[in-house]
């Protein structure tokens, strides 16, 4: 009897151990497209051949994240740059992939300004550096978040960020505010997982309360 219990207990702590040590996925994860291009383009101060390219989201800090562009196999990285979050309405996830490109003067590649990966709550504003950020806001009349161009990619993380105005102002770059939720507004579609491990841990608790009451059962009738 104290083999069987012995075994009961060592069981239940190796579930345990399984199931808090299972991967906790990000949203991140997901955040990724492949898209195909028949011109050249401007993706953050690259330029982009006509091809097929995967675009992925790698995590950063709070107000930015890094943006790769790879081969479709992901074995070839062709562009590592620098994106902040285009928060959007929780009613307004995006259902596929979609880009947003700034107006670019004639014979001048077209630059990507916004990418939307499919059933996110927010976009990617591309970051472009300084030279490029100018030329772009004078032609598209629109401000674009920029870095100094010597910046180099082990800087990302903490280099400061401007914005370049259509007017040609150096301006300190703000955070965007949450999007407002109208009470009118459709009722919210379910958010997609995050790696919180609140509820992990929750459960896991219950499973130790029952696994000890089950124990403890087993060993009363043994005595």
């Amino acid at each position: 009897m104290k083999k069987l219990l012995y075994r009961l207990a060592l069981g239940t702590f190796v579930t345990l151990i399984g199931a808090a040590s299972a991967p906790v996925y990000a949203q991140s994860d997901r955040e990724n497209s492949t898209f195909t291009v028949t011109e050249p383009i401007n993706v953050g101060g690259v330029i982009l051949q006509p091809g097929t390219y995967l675009i992925k989201v790698v995590l950063l800090a709070s107000n930015r994240n890094m943006i790769q562009v790879t081969n479709e196999d992901q074995t070839k990285v062709f562009a590592t740059v620098l994106a902040t979050p285009h928060p959007i309405g929780t009613n307004e996830a995006i259902p596929s992939s979609r880009y947003v490109y700034y107006a670019t003067a004639a014979g001048q590649p077209k630059a990507l300004r916004t990418w939307f990966a499919r059933d996110t709550t927010n976009g990617q504003d591309i970051i472009y550096p300084k030279r490029h950020a100018m030329e772009l806001a004078a032609v598209a009349k629109e401000p674009v978040i920029a870095i100094p161009d010597e910046t180099k990619e082990a800087d990302y993380k903490s280099v400061s960020l401007t914005v370049v105005t259509p007017a040609q102002e150096m301006k300190p770059y703000e955070e965007p505010a949450p999007p407002v939720l109208l009470a009118e507004a459709r009722p919210a579609k379910p958010l997609p997982p995050t790696a919180s491990r609140v509820p992990l841990f929750a459960a896991l608790g219950m499973l130790s309360l029952a696994g000890a009451f089950a124990l403890r059962v087993i060993a009363n009738r043994a005595a």
